[in-house]
């Protein structure tokens, strides 16, 4: 199993007056970390996905823990790795920690779905893909 880890400092845009990460930059983070682990980590950007081969990969749902504040400048290491797949679906847990601290903690499926279609429907994750996503799978 292989854990995909990209490091992000905590930008003056990231916070409240307080100086505190404001808690829905914390998603933003988060998403800019599942896109990086597509282009990065999977090989494909979530854009050549989504605009050259009409596949879609929404949050189904998504469980936060806010363990503790994160500052300006601090530097988090986010972490993702696959828990679980299904047919179209993949769970994630994805963590991001500062000099040893957890500060987010996350698990959330998304699904593989077809934007080709009217309404927008699940579809089956590429197998091209898929093989690249179970070399993230905890085999715990």
């Amino acid at each position: 199993m292989s854990m995909f880890t990209h490091h992000r400092k905590v930008r003056f845009e990231d916070c409240d007056p307080a100086g505190i990460v404001f808690y829905p930059n914390y998603i933003l983070m988060l998403h800019r970390h599942f896109e990086d682990w597509f282009a990065d980590g999977l090989g494909i950007s979530l854009g050549t996905m989504n605009l050259d081969r009409k596949i879609g990969f929404p949050i189904k749902n998504l469980n936060v823990d806010f363990q503790r504040p994160s500052r300006l400048e601090d530097v988090l290491e986010w972490k993702l790795q696959v828990i679980s797949t299904g047919t179209s679906s993949i769970t994630l847990g994805v963590e991001a920690e500062c000099i040893g601290e957890t500060r987010i903690t996350v698990k959330l499926t998304v699904v593989a779905v077809n934007l080709s279609k009217n309404p927008i429907v699940p579809c089956s994750i590429p197998e091209d893909i898929r093989e690249q996503i179970l070399k993230f799978k905890n085999e715990n």
